[in-house]
């Protein structure tokens, strides 16, 4: 073990680093159950809803290569602390959005904040030994899981009671106390890389494309899949990604480092974090929808009830995480990233099988083929990061841990908005009781379809496939107490 490593601080850093993870996925969870009836409270549709998703991880695309360039030039310390800051101000301003416009305005702020974990990922890099780092890296990921398992049943009951507003107003004094625990006894990165400039063009072109392209596919439903403002928003969408590219290839600073992905571990990570985002996120939306709707499509169940169902499916985040760090060490990055490939895309699949039955099938199958695809996303999430860490020089992990994130929110920006679409675009209607002027009367209403569930499902079946083919393309990475740090 090189003497360079301080690991009396470099746990006591993971203890204070790693429940950022749980605080911002309990905010981030506790909404999951709650997004129907966000829709009703601002009286908006499926799709419409999938903003709330959308809308924070796009502001997360634009601001992780930024705040990770922020870091390598000016400390990666110093930036968490400002970017924590921020992510406290948006969490305030979320509880009492007026309006569904103001409240996607606060998300966008809010999303800033996923800045925090590649900055958060690069200093447990810099401070443990490299034989090490796959375990830390997996008690971090694991925290995810811890975060979405207490936010479930807790928000649930929450929002069940006192409505949804309320939970972002008791997770305010936990996010202040860790700004305050990373500013104090967090140390400032030993490694910086002041030779570098912000793309902020790029990150405006890039921002700007991926908001038309997700707005095209969100509002498609109403205003039609092949009406001309659907047509016109997408392909400005298009044309100025395609735009960025270009950009990147030539401007000296890139907000993006082409150099970077030509490195074959590199550009696999990032392709996969790209599916594993677009797969996961899209289920996660059409899995709300499908507990909460009413029988024959859903299963009718209420707030608090669907987030104590969804428990499994986050505590699985957990022994996946944990799981496979082990196997990482064990027996190297490909085996793993192939293995939990397979299991998101299978059961996946399965769950489209039995989502077009709706209740029929059975909640059982449905929590259980939830949880062990969960299992799978888990499981990928550790060794993508993995993965990138080992194979980049540490003087840029900055950039290149949020590059990943950049393309594992992509493909989550795109999966609610896809899910939300098809949950709108494929419908039927059913009789249902009404309160109108004091009395009950029986009205039709407009729910998505089985065939809506069965097809978001079985296209993250597909996602979690292409992440087969793309982890058999790695370099395998063995770690061992020997490996020198690259």
């Amino acid at each position: 073990m090189s003497e360079n490593y301080d690991l009396k601080y470099a746990y006591r850093a993971l203890m204070i680093l790693a429940p950022i993870a749980i605080a911002v996925m309990y905010t981030e969870a506790m909404l999951v159950p709650s997004l129907p009836t966000i829709a009703q409270d601002y009286n908006v549709n499926s799709a419409t809803v999938s903003w709330v998703l959308t809308a924070y991880l796009i502001s997360g695309v634009v601001a992780n290569p930024i705040v990770g360039k922020l870091g390598d030039i000016y400390g990666k310390k110093r930036v968490l602390v400002y970017i924590m800051i921020l992510y406290t101000i948006a969490v305030t301003l979320n509880g009492f959005a007026p309006n569904f416009t103001l409240f996607v305005i606060f998300r966008t702020i809010q999303g800033i904040g996923l800045g925090m974990f590649p900055l958060a990922f690069s200093l447990i890099r810099e401070e443990f030994p490299p034989y090490l780092v796959p375990r830390a890296q997996g008690i971090v990921s694991a925290m995810f899981g811890i975060g979405s398992a207490i936010s479930l049943p807790i928000a649930a009951t929450v929002a069940q009671d006192l409505g949804w507003q309320y939970n972002y107003h008791f997770v305010i004094p936990f996010v202040i106390l860790l700004t305050y625990l990373t500013a104090k006894y967090i140390r400032e990165s030993r490694y910086t890389n002041p030779n570098t400039r912000i793309d902020y063009v790029g990150a405006g072109i890039l921002g700007t494309s991926l908001a038309l392209l997700v707005a095209g596919l969100s509002e498609a439903p109403t205003w039609g899949w092949t009406s001309f403002p659907f047509f016109a928003t997408v392909f400005l969408g298009l044309g100025l990604f395609v735009s960025f590219i270009f950009y990147e290839n030539k401007v000296q600073f890139p907000l993006m480092s082409v150099k970077l992905l030509k490195e074959k571990n590199v550009f696999a990570a990032n392709l996969a974090a790209f599916v594993a985002g677009f797969g996961i996120f899209m289920a996660y939306q059409a899995l709300s929808y499908l507990l909460e709707l009413p029988s024959p499509v859903g299963f009718g169940f209420d707030i608090l009830t669907t987030g104590l169902l969804m428990w499994p499916v986050s505590f699985m985040q957990i022994f996946g995480a944990l799981t496979a760090s082990r196997l990482i060490v064990r027996s190297g990055t490909k085996l793993v990233i192939v293995l939990a490939s397979v299991i998101l895309s299978v059961f996946y699949f399965f769950l489209s099988l039995i989502a077009s039955a709706g209740s029929k099938a059975g909640i059982v199958n449905v929590i259980l083929f939830s949880s062990l695809a969960t299992l799978g996303a888990a499981m990928l999430n550790v060794v993508l990061i993995n993965i990138l860490t080992f194979s980049v020089d540490r003087r840029v992990l900055g950039v290149a841990t949020g590059m990943n994130t950049v393309f594992r929110l992509i493909g989550g920006a795109f999966g609610p908005s896809v899910a939300g679409s098809l949950l709108s675009t494929f419908y039927t209607y059913m009789i249902y009781p009404m309160p109108v002027n004091g009395d009950i009367m029986y009205m039709p209403i407009q729910i998505p379809s089985d065939f809506a569930f069965q097809l978001t499902f079985l296209i993250a079946s597909v996602a979690g496939l292409l992440m087969v083919i793309i982890g058999s393309m790695t370099r395998d990475i063995k770690i061992n107490q020997g490996q020198k740090v690259g």
